[in-house]
């Protein structure tokens, strides 16, 4: 009997002492951003004039939300980012030289590597009759150069244009601007994908013009538009461009927007290759079946944490490497309409949101996304960087350009150094492009290019400097 009674003591001493430690272990983090604001200063509101972005120069005031998660910073990289000296890329006068009106680029840009150090590059920009191509246009075109500096227009030709696309779609009526390009292949089809961005415009009854007004635009305005992310395809080594349909709309319908005075962007998009968890691969991908193409974006929906109640923040979607490159060769604009699917968090399967309401008017509503973070608006666009095995976010903020960085394309850093800016100007659609001979893939300074304009003098590009700075990167602490 006391043999029994002395077995069950130690029985229950044993369970005591392995609940004791389980209590003190530490939890994994999650594998989802928090839905929370972390506390630094707040930055830009993003509107779009003559198609820029243009930032609120007076940040109000943003009150956390707190919530039980853990933070977001359980899963970034240390690293930290100083910028260098800038570069002027292109003055107005070269660019008008080589036939362009405007731009480019009006908006974010892509590059396809040309060989010898020099590249073609792809941005939304307007012709002056002296264009040897496409006169007296506006849409995408081509241009030509090194990293350091444009050398020429590559034709002036304009690679497509507003209402370009499938038959009885609307979403890129008015505007059509793309993007940053990223190459495919699989099952023995290769070329190039770009994402653009695309607009629909209607007349604003509260003003004179009938336009709307840009936030700290120093009285500019703008036609009133409700934007969306397009994709274009090439099968000729970027000569070429085809537009497929549309791959993203903002959670919001057109409904919400049109006929009022507020504008719905959504940037220009960028795209990049990982595989389910965010960790990168090569592209095209040694194993197509394990690898996504992650599509980013700005999007609004009220009511969500932080500054994003009332601000555009930024979100991504995602979709099946092999199944992007199928619709995007299929001749089918539903099939490219339905490919992708928006991270939503608070969902059980969080890619399940649909990118767009697949409606060629406009009419539906798609899903509902999740901020990446919540402390600023913004986010533009994003890379890869081979030297530090990190992802890179660039930012146009009020304060200036930011960069953030993240290990899994889920959770992102705070800003990794001081903005970028320059006394008495302002700056417009950041865009990242890797050194390493891939404009994908950053090294160990990658460059960031902008327009920069005196302030209040924007969208007046005959005042724009075209320049590049470098980001030097290194290890944190």
């Amino acid at each position: 009997m006391r043999v029994l009674v002395l077995l069950v003591l130690i029985f229950l001493l044993a369970a005591l002492l392995l609940s004791a430690v389980e209590g003190c272990a530490t939890p994994a983090p999650p594998l989802v951003p928090p839905a929370t604001a972390t506390n630094i200063l707040p930055a830009a509101t993003f509107t779009r004039a003559s198609q820029p972005i243009a930032p609120t120069l007076t940040p109000r005031p943003v009150t956390p939300t707190i919530t039980s998660a853990p933070r977001a910073t359980a899963n970034v990289p240390d690293i930290r980012g100083v910028f260098g000296s800038p570069i002027t890329f292109a003055t107005h006068d070269e660019l008008a030289s080589y036939g362009f009106s405007f731009g480019p680029s009006d908006g974010q840009f892509g590059a396809i590597p040309a060989g010898n150090n020099t590249y073609i590059f792809y941005g939304d920009a307007g012709s002056n009759p002296s264009c040897v191509g496409t006169k007296n246009a506006k849409g995408t075109f081509s241009f030509a150069g090194t990293l350091d500096h444009v050398t020429g227009s590559n034709g002036c030709k304009r690679v497509f244009g507003p209402g370009d696309g499938p038959a009885g779609w609307v979403f890129n009526r008015d505007y059509a601007g793309g993007g940053p390009v990223v190459r495919f292949a699989a099952n023995g089809k290769s070329g190039w994908l770009m994402t653009f961005h695309a607009e629909v415009w209607w007349q604003n009854p509260e003003t004179t013009t009938h336009k709307c007004n840009v936030a700290g635009g120093n009285g500019s305005q703008v036609e009133c538009f409700y934007s969306s992310l397009g994709l274009a395809v090439s099968l000729d080594d970027g000569k070429t461009f085809k537009v497929v349909g549309q791959t993203f709309q903002p959670s919001q319908p057109m409904s919400v927007f049109m006929g009022g005075g507020r504008n719905m962007s959504v940037g220009y998009g960028s795209l990049v290759v990982a595989d389910a968890n965010g960790k990168h691969l090569d592209n095209p991908p040694a194993d197509p079946g394990r690898a996504y193409f992650y599509l980013f974006f700005t999007d609004l929906l009220p009511g969500l944490p932080g500054v994003c109640a009332t601000e555009i923040c930024m979100g991504v979607a995602r979709a099946p490497y092999a199944d992007v490159i199928a619709a995007a060769l299929s001749d089918d604009p539903h099939r490219v309409a339905k490919v992708f699917h928006k991270y939503d968090a608070s969902l059980p399967d969080p890619w399940t949101q649909a990118a767009t309401s697949d409606t060629p008017d406009e009419s539906g509503m798609a899903g509902k996304y999740a901020p990446l973070w919540t402390d600023e608006p913004g986010g533009t666009q994003v890379i890869y960087d081979r030297a530090f095995d990190v992802y890179l976010a660039v930012s146009q903020t009020s304060a200036g350009v930011k960069v953030r960085a993240s290990n899994d394309l889920l959770h992102w850093s705070q800003p990794i150094g001081d903005a970028y800016h320059e006394s008495g100007r302002t700056l417009y659609y950041p865009t990242i492009i890797g050194e390493t001979g891939d404009p994908t893939i950053g090294g160990a300074a990658p460059r960031i290019y902008f327009s920069s304009f005196p302030t209040g003098q924007f969208p007046d590009y005959k005042t724009a400097l075209f320049e590049s700075v470098p980001l030097n990167l290194s290890r944190g602490h």
